[in-house]
Order: C-alpha cells, then sequence, then structure tokens
C-alpha cells in the first residue's frame, strides 16, 4: 500500500493548506464522505475543507454524512451555499440572525479569522460565522 492511498497523507499532498497546516480538498464538496481532512473541533460534526479558484469552502456534515451547511470565504466576506436536504439557518457577519438566548453554543471549527459554531440541535440549529471584534 503506498502513502499516497491514505486520505490523510494524499490531501496533504496535493492540495492548498487551510493557513493551520491542513490541507484543503480541490474536489468532494457535497459528498457524504469527501476525500479530505476532517477539521472538525467538535466530534458530533465533521468539517471539510476545500479551495478552488481562490475561494475558500467548509461543508459540514453530520455523524451520518448527511451535508448540514456549506459555507463559502472569500477574503474577509461570507456566503452560504444551497446545500443538504434541508436549508440549514446561518448567521452571517453581514447578516446576523437572533439566536435564542438559552441555545447551547459549540464551536466546531476555528481559524484565526473566524469560527463556525452551531448553536442548538438538529434541524433548529443555527449555524454562525463568527469573526473576532478586531476582524481577526
Amino acid at each position: 500500500m503506498s502513502l499516497l492511498s491514505m486520505p490523510f497523507v494524499a490531501a496533504a499532498a496535493c492540495c492548498p493548506s487551510d493557513g493551520n497546516g491542513i490541507a484543503l480538498a480541490k474536489s468532494g464538496m457535497g459528498e457524504s464522505l469527501p476525500l479530505a481532512v476532517n477539521l472538525s473541533q467538535d466530534p458530533n460534526w465533521l468539517v471539510y475543507g476545500f479551495e478552488r479558484d481562490g475561494i475558500s469552502y467548509y461543508q459540514v456534515n453530520d455523524l451520518a454524512g448527511q451535508v448540514r451547511v456549506i459555507v463559502g470565504k472569500i477574503d474577509d466576506q461570507f456566503f452560504t451555499l444551497p446545500a443538504g436536504k434541508s436549508p440549514a439557518r446561518t448567521s452571517l457577519p453581514s447578516q446576523r440572525l437572533v439566536v435564542p438566548g438559552n441555545a447551547v453554543r459549540r464551536e466546531v471549527y476555528r481559524r484565526p479569522e473566524f469560527a463556525l459554531v452551531v448553536y442548538g440541535e438538529g434541524n433548529d440549529a443555527i449555524w454562525s460565522v463568527e469573526v473576532p471584534a478586531n476582524g481577526g
């Protein structure tokens, strides 16, 4: 078995970095089990990073492999893609949603310039892209 047949090594050998030394994949976005490194900091979620044409994408899947949300990033602008079986409510820096005061906050992924956070559970969850007060 060659080293490049292992997903982590293959991804690291071919792709740009997320800034934390982890490779971003070039293809596979939208798949249940893409050939990409799981970047999640929360064991309840799978986060995959992709890069294409200068745009970074962060796909969140649940543990069953269902795509829940895809957030795109160009420079300091964020947007969502219409992905998954049910549209995720997503709070972006440019378009904030009100999060219920009793919602539990879980950080799923962090980079120096933003964090991807989920408030609540299941289909009622609100995803949020949060940037530091100083902009990163």
